[in-house]
């Protein structure tokens, strides 16, 4: 019940657009804003982590891990909706060929995304 209400208010940061979401200029409004929403896990802040290509367009998603999986799948598709999105359940079995056009988003029993999403 608390990782989907965590879930949820993550989801709900990255779906929603910057301007609807800005807190007001307030100390008292930031602060009980900071303490409702989690704070989402950004690219900058995993060591290591690429998430663009040579041309600039987005290849992997970490910020979608936990999310249910129709909320990581509007989260690429805002970035890159030129991409197939292919739903595995974790532990299948998936072919090993790369295709720049896709990406699959791995999820568990619950529907919440285990592994990063990434092109290929």
């Amino acid at each position: 019940m608390l990782l989907a209400a965590l879930a949820a208010a993550s989801a709900t940061a990255l779906i929603a657009p910057a301007a609807a979401t800005a807190a007001p200029e307030t100390a008292d409004a930031t602060a009980t804003t900071a303490a409702a929403a989690p704070a989402v896990l950004d690219a900058a802040v995993l060591p290591g982590a690429r998430t663009t290509d040579p041309a600039g367009e987005r290849t992997s998603w970490p910020e979608t891990l936990g999310l249910p999986k129709a909320w990581a799948e509007r989260v690429i598709l805002r970035d890159r909706p030129d991409l197939e999105i292919v739903h595995v359940p974790e532990g299948a079995m998936v072919t090993m060929d790369y295709n720049e056009r896709r990406v699959r988003i791995v999820h568990n029993a619950f529907g919440l995304v285990t592994q990063v999403p990434a092109v290929g």
